[in-house]
Parts: C-alpha cells; sequence; structure tokens
C-alpha cells in the first residue's frame, strides 16, 4: 500500500513538472501574441518607417537612393502616406491629383510608398510626375515592412492619414477627391 501511494505521488509529480515546465515555454508565445500591434484601425500608431527614396542621378552624385525614416518627417502636422503601385493609373492620377494641390501643403507630408518589387518602375513613374520636384512629396520604395503592417489589401492606392502624434486618423481606398482629403491637409 504504501509503495502504491509513493508511486501515486511520484506520478502526479511528475505530471505537475511536466505541466508546469509546457506553461513557462508557453508563456512567452503569449507574449508575443499579446503586444502584436494591430496597425490598420484608427487611434493605432504609425509602425516604424523606412523609405528608400527615389532621387534623381543627375543631382547627386550618380546616388539613385537615400533613406526616410519616421524620424525624418516632421510632426507639425498630419502626414499622409500613400501606398501605390508606379504602374498603376489610379495611383498616377491620385498623384497627379496631389500635384495639381500642392499649395494646400504648407505643413503637411505626402509620402508615397511602393512594394520593393517595384522598383524598377519607380524612375519613370518619377520622371513622368515631376513628383521629385515638391519639398512635401517623398517618393520611394518601402524597405521597413510598413505596406505588410497597414495595407488593408483592397483597392491602389490606398491613403493613410496620421495627425501630429502619428495615429492613424483615417484610410482611404482606390481614388479619392481632394474634397475629401481637404480637412487633413494642413
Amino acid at each position: 500500500m504504501l509503495r502504491h501511494l509513493l508511486t501515486l505521488s511520484l506520478t502526479i509529480f511528475i505530471a505537475g513538472s511536466a505541466t508546469a515546465q509546457k506553461n513557462k515555454h508557453a508563456a512567452p508565445h503569449a507574449d508575443k501574441q499579446a503586444n502584436e500591434q494591430d496597425y490598420k484601425q484608427p487611434g493605432a500608431p504609425m509602425p516604424r518607417m523606412k523609405v528608400q527614396l527615389y532621387k534623381d542621378t543627375t543631382k547627386d552624385n550618380g546616388k539613385d537612393y537615400v533613406y526616410l525614416t519616421d524620424k525624418d518627417v516632421s510632426n507639425d502636422a498630419n502626414l499622409l502616406v500613400m501606398m501605390f503601385n508606379p504602374t498603376c493609373s489610379h495611383c498616377e492620377d491620385e498623384t497627379d491629383l496631389f500635384e495639381k494641390n500642392i499649395f494646400m501643403f504648407k505643413k503637411s507630408n505626402l509620402v508615397l510608398m511602393a512594394n520593393p518589387g517595384m522598383k524598377p518602375y519607380l524612375r519613370d513613374f518619377v520622371n513622368r510626375l515631376h513628383v521629385n520636384e515638391y519639398e512635401s512629396i517623398r517618393v520611394g520604395i518601402d524597405s521597413g515592412d510598413f505596406i505588410s503592417k497597414v495595407y488593408l489589401y483592397g483597392m491602389l492606392p490606398q491613403i493613410n492619414i496620421y495627425d501630429h502624434d502619428r495615429k492613424l486618423l483615417k484610410t482611404f481606398n482606390g481614388s479619392v477627391k481632394i474634397d475629401s482629403l481637404k480637412k487633413y491637409i494642413e
């Protein structure tokens, strides 16, 4: 009887230790899930941004690209981030709309960000639309996984508007009229 009781106690102890070990290893995974941020909801913080900006090689000693991060963009006003495809006619139309209304951008900045696979098409886009002529418009390639965190997989372009604190105010998909954007541009 004593032997049976001792065996049962040892079995319970081993089972309890195994469960504790299992939970110990599961905890970091649970913490990781709890710490994941949904950047797609209004009020969400802007994820870190790293954009490989297009630079005209005739003006910069042959360097095609420099990097822009979220720390390089002033927090004086709302920031508009447009995810686009340089071969998309809707994206070209939206960029043209911004160019025609550039006078509205007194403090706000616009970052046009394309997927890394679109890099070969970026030079033609910039040269056709002349967007590199405006200080408040920056065009480049996502180099920091920003698009995968915020893109809603709807129509292009997608325009995310972030406030002074870099919290998401509004997301637009597809062609957007300037009247809808006007209240966000400073």
